[in-house]
């Protein structure tokens, strides 16, 4: 050890040097947030999710609603401009399309010609009759009610598709045009209508701001914290300064090391600075401490001084390398989990603490070295000091020696946090990130409220050939699951997919027909028609009709449709269709709006009737299944060129799809509405159809599932690795056992505090255990080594107890006190997951430090074990 501390210059300079280095490259850092990239790319749910986005178009996009709070939406000053935004917006390279109120289309059959034109025109100027006829419109279609307005009519939407990968929302210049978009959507709807915007896009972003806005604040705050709390500890400036240099310059090569392997800041690297400040410091607060006690007021020579600081070195060597490598084992239980930035988390701040380890042990003897032996100043009277040990020390020994007591508590409180722990929820919701008075959370809360939500599942239907895929059989049971998940799932926002164009298009063609079906061997020709485009790349709009080959307004006649049947009702046939649509329901509390179109459908109003997938033969004028196959490859011809976002194919699809979207916040909700996908497609789908589920809610709840896979395997790995290193140190498998009592019991209180509060296991409380556990294992071994070197040295006699927690109680508190303090400042964030972190932890750290005073020693003193007492 005398060479190492042979050159303090040299170890001064070189760590000087070391430290620039990492500075210069604390620019390069990025933020990222990018949901995709939380699941790995191996995941299961990730590959599915790619292959759907291959074949049917990206799933990014961005929700814009915009809410009129004192009219509604048919204003033409407000539709004008809309379309100036959807026109700004579609100039942008990343949007695929918009989908709007002005941009979608209408389209109706009207005796034998079919209409195609703007839903709202051009020309619209906001009368009573264009108000009527709009509304008229958009009831009729189901497609556009929570896709396009709201049931009030007060609140619009606006669906921006994103033309990009998962992999480029990572890219910064792509997430700025996000950026772009929302702040653009602000400014030109404003006093107009309220603009609420969300999406994931967006909501990543938000969280880069947010991360950026926290890293300012909370690093600075928990400097402070940790100064003040060490300065009233010590009342010594060197024991404020030097521990504190040590982490910053951790805090400089962990987060410098980053942009050199190209990984980005997340929402849990945020707290990376925090912890290495917090937890860091506990190193250079053991050569401190020690350091103050051992030169006291001596006056001493260079040499003598060089003698204290080496003899200091190797006497604190092996407590401080065991806390630091406990630490260290803590932090790397994270690099086992396959949720990334954990991993990344992990990573980095295993080599931070290593790095605050490997600092305190020669920076600060060098700095000391170089300072040399002057008296340090003494604020704090000696009297003062040792009445503060006096205080702690009978506190504690008068807990202690009631073990009995200590012992039935101690079981009282592991049987509550048992039972505390059954009521953990498991969960992890993006937007609970933050407070529900942000614009980020009431903007999803509005679209989830007015629309159909934020979050959305794939159901994709594969068959070998178009043949097989465009059956009833096949057609009716992604239609049948569509209806289900509309009517009887309650978390369902909203339903589209190729089964909707389908119906329409038949809707259309038989608008003039009688309800009770087509004459036998009526046909349907063959029109071309270019583009028929529902949707664009996220299949949740309508998209861009202009090249329909109807062309627009115009109309166009003919196409075999049977000659038109038109009837007029007797008094009783009226009352008798009034019956049947009342009793054609699935309840008795039918709303006016669905009872009219139960009427519509009676009477074929508008094609009503045929707003169906043509399941029944009979019905239109067939004889077999494989006829109606047939006419559904006819539409197919009609609506060629613009389907991609719901098929592979124009014409010959094999494999078509089904958006679902949900209202749901977390996976709890959102994992039942699949459960109910899964089991309608077991058992409607037919044997030939594959079915394939996708879609970001499935990634989340890879995500999910992960989490709770995550914890389980860091718990273990941190507490096996502790409990092999106190085993080895000691010699002694039970000296392992009793080490990691005092930290599952505080793991146990951290999980019931969660259970009873009600906070949710997530992506950031999972590293509650770990860190605490790597954190205080610290509090643990400072209590067993002065244990074993007072018995030892008391050779087991007097009240070497007392001594114990003279020599470690105060430091113990101390400690555990700083770091709490350090990790409370997280309450200050801007992130709700990492307020609940920071909380917990140092809740954990209050608990542990306490367990390891109260439960440790009346477990040393009861059990005796042999590693300490064979040793007298």
């Amino acid at each position: 050890m005398d060479k190492i501390y042979k050159h303090p210059v040299l170890i001064v300079v070189i760590i000087g040097i070391i430290t620039l280095f990492f500075a210069l490259q604390l620019p390069r850092a990025e933020l990222d947030n990018n949901n995709s990239r939380f699941v790995p790319d191996t995941d299961p749910a990730k590959v599915t999710n790619r292959l759907i986005d291959d074949t049917f178009g990206g799933s990014s996009f961005i929700l814009i609603g915009l809410e009129r709070k004192y009219g509604d939406i048919f204003d033409a000053g407000f539709l004008s401009r809309i379309r100036d935004f959807n026109n700004w917006v579609e100039a942008i390279t990343i949007v695929g399309d918009v989908n709007s109120i002005v941009s979608s289309k209408y389209i109706a059959g009207v005796g034998d010609s079919i209409v195609v034109e703007k839903l709202v025109g051009d020309d619209f100027t906001g009368t009573s009759a264009e108000i009527a006829e709009l509304k008229r419109r958009i009831l009729s279609w189901d497609m556009y009610r929570h896709s396009l307005v709201s049931d009030d009519f007060a609140a619009t939407q606006i669906l921006v598709s994103l033309d990009i990968s998962d992999d480029d929302m990572s890219n910064r210049d792509v997430a700025d045009e996000f950026l772009k978009i929302r702040d653009m959507a602000q400014e030109m709807f404003s006093g107009m209508a309220e603009v609420y915007v969300t999406g994931l896009p967006i909501i990543s972003e938000t969280i880069n701001e947010s991360m950026g806005a926290d890293l300012v604040l909370m690093i600075p705050l928990v400097i402070l914290v940790v100064l003040l709390v060490l300065f009233f500890s010590f009342h010594r400036l060197t024991a404020v300064l030097l521990p504190l240099l040590t982490v910053v310059i951790a805090v400089i090569w962990s987060v410098g090391a980053m942009p050199l392997f190209d990984i980005k800041l997340s929402i849990i690297s945020t707290v990376l600075p925090v912890i290495l400040i917090a937890v860091g410091s506990a190193y250079g607060i053991h050569v401190i401490t020690h350091y103050i006690e051992d030169i006291g007021s001596k006056s001493l020579n260079a040499e003598e001084h060089r003698f204290l600081v080496i003899a200091l070195m190797r006497k604190i060597r092996k407590p401080i390398s065991l806390a630091a490598l406990t630490t260290f084992a803590g932090f790397c239980s994270f690099c086992f989990t396959k949720v990334v930035p954990i991993r990344e988390f992990g990573f980095f701040s295993s080599f931070g603490v290593i790095v605050s380890f490997a600092v305190s042990m020669t920076l600060i003897p060098a700095l000391l070295l170089l300072r040399g032996p002057r008296p340090l100043r003494k604020v704090e009277k000696k009297e003062e000091a040792g009445e503060t040990n006096r205080v702690v020390t009978d506190v504690f020994l008068s807990i202690v020696r009631k073990k009995r007591t200590v012992l039935i508590f101690t079981s009282l409180i592991v049987l509550i946090s048992v039972y505390g722990v059954s009521k953990v929820i498991i969960d992890n919701v993006f937007i609970e990130y933050f407070k529900s008075n942000t614009d980020i959370a009431r903007s999803d809360k509005f679209i989830r409220d007015k629309f159909g939500g934020s979050k959305v599942v794939n159901v994709v239907f594969e068959a070998d050939n178009s043949e097989t895929l465009l059956m009833p059989a096949s057609l009716s049971a992604m239609d049948g699951l569509n209806t289900y998940l509309e009517k009887r799932i309650a978390e369902t926002g909203k339903t589209m997919g190729f089964t909707d164009l389908i119906k329409r298009i038949n809707q259309v063609f038989n608008a003039d027909e009688s309800p009770g079906g087509i004459r036998k061997n009526y046909t349907v020709g063959e029109g071309q028609f270019d583009s028929f485009g529902f949707g664009g790349e996220t299949g949740l709009g309508f998209g861009e009709w202009d090249d329909a080959g109807f062309t627009d307004p115009e109309t166009m006649d003919g196409y075999g449709q049977a000659p038109s049947v038109k009837k007029d009702y007797t008094f009783e046939e009226f009352f008798s269709i009034l019956d049947r649509a009342v009793n054609s329901g699935e309840n008795n509390s039918m709303n006016a709006s669905e009872f009219m179109r139960s009427i519509a459908r009676q009477i074929n109003y508008e094609g009503a009737s045929y707003y169906e997938i043509p399941r029944d033969p009979e019905f239109y004028g067939k004889t077999t299944p494989e006829e109606l196959q047939r006419l559904v490859s006819n539409y197919l011809v009609l609506l060629s060129g613009s389907i991609d976002s719901y098929s592979d194919d124009a014409l010959e699809p094999r494999a078509i799809k089904t958006t679902v979207q949900l209202r749901t916040l977390g996976m709890i909700d959102t994992g039942r509405v699949i459960q109910e996908i899964r089991r309608f497609t077991d058992a409607m789908a037919p044997e030939n159809i594959k079915v394939i589920i996708g879609g970001t809610a499935l990634v989340e709840e890879a995500l999910n599932e992960l989490v709770v896979h995550s914890q389980l395997i860091s718990v273990f790995i941190s507490l096996g690795i502790v409990f092999l290193i106190l085993g080895f140190s000691n010699h002694s498998i039970i000296a392992g056992v009793i080490g990691i009592v005092p930290l599952s019991i505080s793991i146990l209180i951290n999980f019931a505090v969660m259970g009873f509060l009600g906070i949710k296991l997530n992506i950031g409380t999972s590293m509650v255990a770990s860190v605490s556990i790597g954190i205080g294992i610290d509090y643990t071994i400072h209590y067993m080594e002065a244990f074993k070197r007072e018995y030892i040295q008391s050779h087991g006699r007097g009240d070497f107890l007392q001594n114990t927690f003279a020599a470690s109680g105060k430091a113990i508190l101390i400690n555990a006190i700083s770091v709490g303090a350090g990790f409370a400042v997280l309450y200050f964030s801007h992130f709700v997951i990492l307020k609940n972190l920071g909380l917990l932890i140092a809740l954990t750290m209050g608990t542990s430090g306490l367990v390891s005073l109260t439960v440790l020693p009346v477990l040393l003193l009861t059990i005796k074990p042999k590693f300490i007492y064979r040793e007298v």
